[in-house]
Formats: C-alpha cells, structure tokens, sequence
C-alpha cells in the first residue's frame, strides 16, 4: 500500500471527539459547578465533624421501622423494588439516586446494589426497545442529524466500550443512554452486557451512601466525596480533550490557510 493510500485511510474516530467536539460544556462539568458541590460536600463534612466530635451529635436515621416493614412483605418486596427501579429508568425524568438510598436503608450494601442492578438492568432492557420500537428515523429530530451520525460511526466503531464509559461517567444521565443507545446501530447483547458493568460501581456507591445513613453518617460522606472525585476527574479530562481538540483545530485552520 502506498503513502497516499495510507493518507487516504478513514480515521477511526474515539470516545473523546464525540463527547469532546461539541462547543457547549456539559452543566456538571462547568467548573463554577463542581466547585459550588465541592465546597458544598466539604462544608457538609466539616458540619458533621463539629456537631459530632463537638457537640456529640449523631445523624444517623433509624432504619429499622423500614428494615421490618420491607421485611412483612416476603418476596414481594424486591419484587415490587426492581420493578420501581425499572420503571424509574423507562420514565427518565423519575429520580433515581432516592431509590438507590432506600435499596442501602433496606437491605444494606450489597443486596441492595444486586436489587438495584436487576431494575436498572430491566429498565435500561426496556427503554432501549422502546427507542429501537420508535425507530432509528426520530434520533436525527432529537439529537440533529449531524450528532445522529456521529452517534451511529461511535456504535459501529467503539461498541460496548463507549455505553461503559458512558455509565462511568457522574456526569451523564443513566436513563437517557438506554434511549439513545436504542436509536443507534449497536446491538443489544453489547449493549447491555457493557451497560451493567458499567453500572456497577456509580450504584453501589450510593447504595452504600443509602446504608451508611442507617449506620454510619462517615460512610455516607465518604461515598459522596467519591462522587464528586469521579465528577472532578471527569471534568480534568473533559477540560484537557478540549484544550487538545481546539490546538489540533487552529493548527488544521493555519496549515489550510498557509495552502
């Protein structure tokens, strides 16, 4: 193969100039907004400290009235959760971080994570053949045809990696990526086995948030700091792939000018 044809090779696109390109920046990765929460998270911290370690205070909420009522209802219980749990995910607008509190006040850390995972699962299963049912047509009237066309080159080329990265992320809605992911090409085996892995570790840290109000306060602050790390880091790269992007733009504007 010659230089030319080499030159002439499609460039296959990555994570970063999707998510990068655009020229808006994402609410949660305003750097204005994760310092209002940054701060906000250390002076919940720092309010815990003094009223705890000064002035003996305790936080922590009495599970237990829950724990049996949940408890009185058998099996029905999980049941009736994943199904909540499904349909928060398949009606988006529905908050699903209070659910996920209630799974760690109910049945602790890791059953909770596991009840929680099974309706985000279904949910997620269900959102994404509603959107497939709805047709591939309307993604270019919601999103513009231009990002549907960048969305279905991302599917064809990254795969499952990109749903994970994307459940990953603090910043990014769950619920939506199950819609949109259903008006692009990938398939849904993919789709769902890099979507519940990447679920795993955001659930079972607000879960465990959830538990630790039950138990222990310290744990629940911890769970938020890690939160925020995950937001701030996110924010790094996003703000770094930004910078990278706009050089390797003004170098392409002068070198076609210089032409």
């Amino acid at each position: 193969m010659s230089g030319a044809d080499k030159d002439a090779s499609p460039v296959r696109p990555g994570f970063g100039a999707f998510v990068f390109e655009g020229d808006e920046t994402p609410a949660l990765l305003r750097v204005r907004v994760i310092i209002a929460v940054g701060v906000g998270i250390a002076v919940c911290i720092a309010g815990y400290v003094v009223a705890h370690e000064i002035f003996g205070f305790s936080w922590t909420i009495d599970a237990e009235p829950f724990k049996q009522w949940v408890k009185d209802r058998g099996a029905l219980g999980p049941i009736v959760f994943v199904l909540v749990m499904a349909l928060s995910v398949l009606f988006a607008p529905i908050p699903n971080v209070p659910i996920f509190i209630a799974a760690g006040l109910a049945w602790g850390p890791w059953l909770g994570t596991a009840y929680s995972l099974a309706g985000l699962v279904l949910g997620s299963t269900m959102a994404f053949y509603a959107a497939r049912w709805l047709g591939q047509r309307h993604l270019g009237r919601l999103i513009g045809t231009k990002m549907a066309a960048r969305l279905n080159t991302l599917a064809d080329t990254m795969g499952g990696r990109v749903i994970f990265w994307a459940r990953m992320l603090p910043a990014i809605n769950f619920d939506w990526i199950s819609f949109v992911a259903g008006m692009t090409s990938i398939r849904f085996t993919v789709f769902i086995v890099y979507s519940t892995l990447g679920m795993v570790i955001p659930t079972a840290i607000v879960v465990a948030a959830g538990d630790g109000l039950s138990s222990n306060p310290k744990v629940t602050l911890l769970m938020a700091g890690l939160w925020f790390a995950g937001i701030a880091a996110t924010g790094l790269y996003f703000w770094r792939q930004r910078a990278t992007g706009n050089r390797e733009r003004g170098t392409r504007n002068v070198t076609e000018t210089q032409k």
